[in-house]
């Protein structure tokens, strides 16, 4: 029988990782905070800066963790057409933004007019700038996916040493960040908004069965290197799961991305679908007809988005099709020009494809480059145009007079740009995958066979489906040579689905469903620390 002085020692031995655990815990979080005396500093100054209307209401301090706030893309819409809805709704709440980029507020409220229509009042939007986002910025060359989502643990620990929140609100999908704000306090809810997982069963079978993509083909080539990587991808699986299940409400953009998403942190109740917000009411007014022989792309030049699939597509159907092809002794057009040319009547004889996206950064621009060069490559560069970071305004224009719209991502979690193609009238091509394939383009033309005639008017399909460039090429000549009556019943049917289902008013519908519920349980914490 042990005595009690070995059992003592056997306690004291049981107990030392337990209380070192508890200690780097301790100081993760004072590392973190900082003092009380800091936190109250910086809140100090958000309310010297700020002005909600705490007439009726006491203010709460929401903190949105979106690196990127000044990219004009889908992601960026969805941040500010949420904090649009909240200042409607909750004008007692200020939306303190963890911002990468090195603007002001006023800048930042500006582009965001310009670049989405939208107005946000600055009186309640704060910015916290944050120094050390090259820990996400930066391309690891081993190991992308791990680094960079420890790197968001960083960025996050930044985030919240300048300024607490009382509610944490991701919006860019770093899940690796909840456990960091569940070590924190138990009290500030977490409100995930996830674009896409990062990792799916899609993304490791991918890997398992040695099938190439845009970054892997070198992996790929290996059996051995498929099986180390499909490893890695079922540890991160797990370490994704565990991190994500620290989130108290989660909304996903997709059906696609709402399987994963319950799939993999395992809160089936408390994941709601919300679709993006599309600017569908300013898109659907313009009129179907008068249409242009422009084949239109809007994209982000980021390398999953495969702008190199859309310009292989384009040189086939300019193969397929000489009628398509530009003479020789016909002069290019500028991209004003061809504007121009739209808007007084003289019209394009010859199709074009206008690729137009954002660039986030120096990679964006060279991917941007690289893609002019290709087309040059394949003799078709005078039939391509690449234009990057084009301010809205411009965006509607090229939308008003485009036939054809082109997106050739596969598994795209949603699509908003799709959305906004299909809403401005464009017969619209996709990749028939994940959100296009579940969500937005239902029904679908998949090739000729597909193809309604005319008498069959009553159930139209809203757009087309494809997968490889011939797929594509057959698709955008089908659009490009439709018949009147057709172009205009799919038109039709687009428009009408789109408005109806992924429109702003939707988006805030669906939005205060899910957080309406947050709003209740931090109004509940705070009555019971008023009654304490």
């Amino acid at each position: 029988m042990p005595n009690l002085e070995s059992l003592i020692h056997l306690c004291f031995v049981l107990a030392l990782p337990v209380m070192g655990v508890i200690a780097m815990g301790m100081g993760i979080k004072t590392f973190t905070l900082g003092t009380q005396a800091h936190q109250e500093e910086c809140k100090e100054k958000i309310k010297a800066s700020t002005s909600p209307d705490t007439s009726t209401h006491e203010a709460y301090y929401l903190g949105f963790f979106h690196l990127y706030p000044n990219i004009g893309g889908g992601g960026e819409r969805v941040l500010w057409t949420m904090i649009k809805a909240i200042q409607d709704k909750y004008p007692f709440m200020v939306c303190v933004l963890y911002s990468g980029d090195s603007l002001s507020r006023d800048s930042i409220l500006q582009n965001v007019q310009a670049k989405f229509g939208l107005t946000i009042r600055p009186e309640t939007i704060y910015v916290v700038e944050l120094t050390n986002r090259w820990w996400v910025d930066y391309k690891f060359p081993r190991l992308t996916l791990l680094m960079q989502s420890l790197g968001s643990l960083a960025v996050a620990s930044q985030a919240i040493h300048r300024f607490c929140p009382d509610v944490f609100i991701d919006t860019v999908g770093f899940a690796f960040t909840y456990p960091l704000i569940h070590l924190l306090s138990t009290r500030i809810p977490v409100v995930a908004y996830t674009h896409y997982p990062a990792i799916s069963s899609d993304m490791q079978t991918m890997v398992s069965s040695r099938e190439a993509g845009f970054n892997n083909e070198a992996i790929a080539r290996s059996a051995l290197m498929s099986k180390l990587k499909s490893m890695y991808y079922r540890v991160f699986a797990l370490a994704y799961s565990f991190a994500g299940s620290f989130a108290s409400t989660i909304m996903t953009n997709s059906s696609w991305t709402q399987n994963h998403i319950v799939q993999l942190f395992g809160k089936p109740q408390m994941t709601k679908v919300v679709y993006p917000p599309c600017d569908t009411l300013v898109l659907a007014e313009f009129p179907l007809v008068g249409r242009q022989p422009l084949v239109m792309s809007l994209a982000q030049f980021r390398p999953e988005k495969n702008h190199r699939l859309q310009i292989e597509a384009f040189a086939h159907l300019l193969k397929a099709h000489p009628e398509f092809v530009m003479p020789a002794s016909e002069r290019p057009l500028d991209p004003e020009t061809l504007l121009v040319n739209c808007r007084d009547g003289s019209g394009i004889r010859y199709p074009v494809l206008v690729m137009i996206g954002g660039a986030r950064n120096i990679e964006d621009e060279a991917r941007a480059e690289e893609l002019r060069q290709m087309a040059a490559r394949l003799g078709i560069d005078r039939q391509v145009l690449v234009i990057v970071n084009a301010p809205w305004s411009q965006i509607l224009e090229w939308l008003r007079f485009g036939k054809v719209g082109m997106h050739t991502m596969r598994d795209e979690h949603f699509g908003i740009n799709i959305v906004e193609m299909m809403a401005a009238g464009l017969l619209t091509v996709a990749h028939d995958s994940a959100g296009p394939k579940l969500d937005i383009i239902v029904p679908a033309i998949r090739g000729a066979g597909d193809v309604p005639t005319d008498e069959e008017c009553l159930q139209f399909p809203v757009g087309f489906v494809a997968t490889t460039a011939e797929q594509f090429a057959e698709s955008i000549a089908i659009a490009l040579g439709a018949s009147e009556k057709l172009a205009e019943g799919v038109q039709r049917a687009a428009r009408t689905a789109v408005s109806a289902k992924f429109s702003e008013d939707a988006f805030r519908t669906a939005f205060y469903r899910s957080f309406g519920p947050v709003v209740r349980w931090l109004d509940n914490q705070r009555s019971a620390d008023d009654n304490d």
